[in-house]
């Protein structure tokens, strides 16, 4: 299994908590189950490799890239896979930044604890807004299999904003993450890329222009 699949798709939110600390991100959790868990549409990073996408880098200290459970360290997300995942042990932050802006990115964040923390950054790496793990669920006891502690998260950047990447702190063992994804690339973007569809299209136009029958 390859770490990045990219997949061009409209992107389907299941929405069962909201909440707004910073006007500039807003977010959404789903419940835990098989399906949130699994990736959904956009560029995908699931920490089964070192290979990032190109214009991604993945820093910081006090984490790792870890499969099943350690005693006292970290413990596998529920409803994971069976695969790698992202573990940030004490005092550890790992960032996971883009040159690009998006205007979505989601987390599935594993055995939710209060003392967990997601920093929503920019392109540039500036702090858009912090969240806790008591923000994305009422009971963020740790547990490792239930739904309500084992969520997926999504980010929304808010109108002037896109959001270019996601740190991740614990204070304590640990903050488990795994299939990060980052959705809808910042307009400019999409400009440039529709600007080379049309110059495509032209070219091939042309070309069929210039191509003369003659027959014998």
């Amino acid at each position: 299994m390859t770490m990045i699949k990219t997949v061009f798709a409209t992107t389907m939110i299941l929405a069962a908590v909201a909440g707004t600390p910073a006007a500039a991100v807003t977010f959404v959790t789903t419940l835990g189950s098989d399906a949130s868990f699994a990736p959904t549409a956009g560029t995908v990073i699931d920490f089964n490799s070192s290979v990032l996408p190109s214009g991604f880098t993945l820093s910081g200290t006090g984490y790792a890239q870890v499969n099943g459970d350690l005693a006292n360290a970290y413990a596998e997300p529920g409803f994971s896979d069976g695969s790698a995942y992202v573990a940030v042990g004490t005092g550890g932050a790992a960032t996971l930044q883009s040159t690009t802006g998006y205007q979505s990115a989601s987390v599935f964040v594993g055995s939710i604890d209060t003392y967990n923390s997601v920093e929503v950054l920019s392109a540039s790496g500036a702090v858009l807004a912090t969240f806790t793990g008591a923000d994305f669920t009422a009971n963020a006891n740790g547990d490792q299999s239930q739904p309500s502690t084992n969520r997926r998260v999504t980010f929304f950047a808010e109108a002037g904003e896109t959001i270019g990447g996601l740190r991740f702190l614990s204070s304590a063992p640990a903050f488990e993450l795994d299939n990060v994804v980052f959705a809808i690339p910042e307009p400019s973007t999409w400009m440039m890329m529709l600007a080379g569809f049309g110059l495509l299209g032209q070219a091939m136009r042309l070309r069929r222009r210039n191509v003369r029958v003659v027959y014998a």
